[in-house]
């Protein structure tokens, strides 16, 4: 539609012409075309794997998928990437990637061999992964599921006063230590002091903290949950806990708010799965990946849990109501 209305003589070419064309030019690139895609997955399909499929279903690709889970272990995630992946590598025309441990971990098999989409990296240039959000620097691109800090943090000052905010994050995990320094860097501006709630993969770490904000012996205004796979998986337990505790909570993922968490504004993993989708459609295209930008969701939503907000005694004001989807 773009397209006619900057070239007027594309009025006089009949509608159904047009119609023809907007549906090649959709599809015909994938359409016959079969893939082969390595799924190397940290925790599991998401729904940010349902979108990259549906998406590259959509865009007519048919799609021989491999998957290979590590569970959220390092060493088998190692054993998949050394006796299942490289094996076959050049059987392979892309290898999917989900977060930024399984693409670190991948990049260094796959040494630009087979072209790389990477998924869910919170922050690919620190992490190393790219050398810009504007360019690669080599065969990978991919998905950022990163929402602005302060976006996330000035949302829910402007609903209640924050002084202390404790941060519970992963040690072990690179994105938790990249999220925690951004949150250092930020906090001051913002009058907050950051108290460190060390919750490593071992329940009795996360359990510990999380009866030390319940009994007070751990005084906060409200607690951060950053995008990390270790705490997602355990999003009912924190959920439940810092309500019990009275303790309100800033989500950076969907999956906490769904289960307990006060507010947050966080990326839609469905579309950032058909972002990851349409990077293979340019690349087959002729796009070169490391000239593909690093996509964002550029319109996060503000999603709140109802039900805490009521046990909280939180009153979310009427501006924010009218933009934000509640769950219960």
């Amino acid at each position: 539609m773009r397209a006619a209305a900057r070239t007027p003589m594309f009025l006089a070419v009949p509608a159904v012409i047009l119609a023809l064309f907007a549906s090649w030019s959709g599809t015909a690139l994938g359409a016959g075309k079969t893939l082969r895609i390595a799924m190397v997955l940290w925790r599991g399909p998401t729904e940010a794997e349902k979108g990259f499929k549906d998406g590259l279903k959509e865009l007519g690709y048919s799609v021989e998928y491999t998957d290979m889970n590590a569970g959220q272990d390092r060493a088998e995630l190692g054993r998949l990437l050394r006796e299942t992946l490289k094996p076959r590598l050049e059987t392979f025309d892309y290898v999917y990637t989900y977060g930024t441990t399984v693409t670190l971990g991948a990049k260094s098999i796959v040494q630009d061999k087979v072209p790389v989409i990477f998924n869910i990296v919170n922050d690919p240039v620190g992490a190393g992964i790219v050398e810009s959000m504007e360019r690669s620097g080599g065969n990978i691109a991919g998905v950022s599921n990163e929402v602005p800090l302060l976006l996330q943090l000035k949302t829910a000052l402007a609903v209640f006063p924050v002084k202390r905010l404790g941060l519970l994050f992963n040690p072990r995990e690179k994105n938790s230590a990249l999220i925690r320094d951004k949150i250092m860097a930020a906090a001051p501006s913002l009058g907050i002091e950051v108290v460190d709630l060390r919750s490593p993969p071992a329940l009795d770490a996360l359990q510990d903290n999380l009866h030390k904000l319940r009994d007070k012996s751990i005084a906060v205004d409200a607690v951060y949950l950053p995008p990390d796979s270790f705490l997602v998986s355990n999003a009912t337990e924190i959920g439940a806990a810092l309500r019990d505790a009275q303790v309100k909570s800033i989500a950076a993922l969907e999956p906490f708010i769904d289960q307990g968490a006060l507010l947050g504004v966080v990326p839609d993993y469905y579309q950032l799965g058909k972002a990851a989708a349409a990077i293979v459609q340019r690349h087959q295209e002729g796009q070169r990946l490391q000239d593909i930008p690093v996509q964002t969701d550029r319109d996060p939503g503000l999603k709140i849990n109802a039900t805490t907000s009521r046990v909280l005694k939180v009153t979310i004001p009427e501006a924010m109501k009218k933009r934000a989807t509640f769950v219960e």
